[in-house]
């Protein structure tokens, strides 16, 4: 068969073949800007959820926070959460370490709904420490008004320049580089798909009846092949906002070569394994360009030569064929009916020891990596069902930083035996809300500072009551240093 333009022919090609020279040029694998190997994991963690991320946090939280109670105060009644938002207090960075540690501690401990957590009235059900931490209405507070961007400046629906991702976009970014700062990939790297499962109401929702979800926001994922450490995330933005595809051009290559693009990953003869959406021969020969090997599946819609296209072989048996640098093999094992096609331009025509081709064996060895990561963030993550799609992709990489940050502990540490990821999780969750809870038993909570009214039924409440300016507010509680007249929800603005 003869190739199109200069391209060399394809021809059959039977095994065994010599093996290919596969230069390597990429750096020393592993971890890289590490602190002391016998670190506490609170560490590891503080360098991809670094402070700077925790200030801008803290920053935009306070600052939504405050002009939603704006627009909305007339509205607003005398008791409800957001009042109690604004007597409290701003959020502190302390404050926001402990919602991380709360946030994580769901995880672990996995409860229908989050008032659950504070529940006093069923003893089996009681979990203190939740309580110890927070007060179950700031922490509902912190979740309402959690915020990574200015919304003023966010382009509206109508206009030429918005993003259905645009609340989310500068976490994706600063995420994707601190991925890439503190790690050096090994040379087998793999790139899928995962769904970020929601049902709600946004532009970019998708619908994948193979994932578990079925539902949710489409992540294209550059993974290391062998530990699922996750090297770069682009977030899918539907057919309506992607931008137009090059002419010629199919989108499994495209996503492909921007994933390896935007990791500084190309040129240096990496291992690319992909799923049979994105791989093609028009990918294979894109990366050799650019001097990156692939091995993935082929569908039998693809392009491909005739003698791989109707080829059926016996069970147990292979065909190959080859022009160039790129293998096309049809293979059908023992047990199944179905044969599968591969191309790879790392891999020669040989057999491995149990039978099968090695292209075969290596993409099962390799091809998991994506897959392995979404399986160990499953483990202790609770899921919770969230009506802002935004706001379940920010808490997704919240999840998705502890994961690699744990990766990053376990191949650098000193620790004898090393920490399973439970515990890690475990120490994480102590280290972040440590401050936070010295802070609140220096300070005792409102129940501590305020009794019932015991001579008489109602007292003025010393701060939001102003007899002068005819504003009278009684309260059945008081200041039990001061005695008094002191609302549950005045006691963080009284002093006495």
């Amino acid at each position: 068969m003869a190739a199109p333009g200069n391209q060399p022919i394809w021809f059959r090609v039977f095994p065994p073949e010599a093996e290919q020279d596969t230069p390597f040029h990429g750096a020393a694998s592993g971890p890289i800007r590490m602190p002391a190997r016998d670190s506490p994991p609170i560490l590891y963690f503080y360098l991809l959820f670094s402070v700077d991320l925790i200030k801008e946090f803290v920053k935009q939280t306070n600052r939504y926070a405050s002009d939603l109670y704006d627009r909305t105060r007339l509205q607003t009644g005398r008791f409800s959460r957001k009042c109690q938002w604004r007597k409290e207090g701003k959020l502190t960075i302390s404050e926001f370490k402990a919602f991380l540690g709360v946030l994580f501690n769901m995880g672990l401990n996995r409860k229908s709904s989050i008032k659950e957590y504070w529940n006093r009235k069923n003893m089996s059900q009681s979990t203190p420490w939740f309580r110890m931490t927070f007060a179950r209405n700031r922490f509902q507070n912190v979740l309402k008004f959690l915020h990574i961007v200015d919304c003023k400046k966010i382009p509206a629906r109508n206009n030429q320049n918005y993003n259905p991702a645009s609340r989310v976009k500068p976490l994706i970014d600063f995420v994707n580089r601190k991925f890439l700062y503190y790690y050096r990939p090994r040379r087998e790297l793999s790139v899928d798909e995962t769904l970020v499962g929601t049902k709600g109401k946004t532009a970019m929702l998708q619908y994948i009846p193979s994932k578990r979800s079925r539902f949710g926001i489409k992540f294209w994922v550059l993974a290391e092949a062998v530990t699922g450490y996750v090297l770069q995330m682009h977030i899918y933005l539907g057919k309506t906002f992607e931008p137009a595809l090059p002419a010629g051009t199919l989108q499994g290559t495209n996503v492909v070569i921007k994933l390896l693009q935007s990791a500084d990953l190309l040129n240096k003869w990496y291992h690319v394994f992909t799923d049979n959406f994105f791989s093609s021969l028009n990918l294979a020969r894109a990366l050799l360009v650019q001097r990156t090997h692939l091995t993935g599946t082929l569908r039998k819609n693809r392009p491909m030569p005739n003698m791989i296209k109707n080829a059926n072989p016996d069970p147990g048996q292979t065909t190959y064929a080859r022009q160039g640098n790129i293998l096309l093999c049809s293979f059908r094992d023992q047990n199944r009916r179905k044969q599968v096609k591969l191309v790879s331009t790392f891999y020669s025509a040989i057999r491995a020891m149990n039978a099968k081709p090695l292209i075969v064996n290596a993409y099962n060895n390799f091809m998991g990596g994506v897959d392995l990561s979404d399986q160990m963030m499953a483990f202790y993550n609770d899921h919770r069902k969230q009506t802002k799609v935004w706001k379940k992709i920010i808490l997704h990489m919240f999840h998705r930083i502890l994961l690699n940050s744990y990766i990053l502990y376990y191949q650098h540490t000193s620790h004898n035996p090393i920490l399973t990821r439970f515990e890690f999780v475990k120490q994480v969750i102590e280290g972040l809300t440590e401050e936070h809870l010295s802070n609140r038993q220096q300070n005792p909570g409102q129940r501590q500072k305020i009794r019932k009214v015991t001579e008489r039924k109602e007292k003025d409440c010393t701060v939001c009551s102003d007899r002068k300016n005819g504003r009278r507010r009684r309260a059945r509680t008081e200041c039990s240093r001061c005695a008094k007249g002191l609302h549950k929800l005045c006691v963080h603005r009284h002093e006495c």
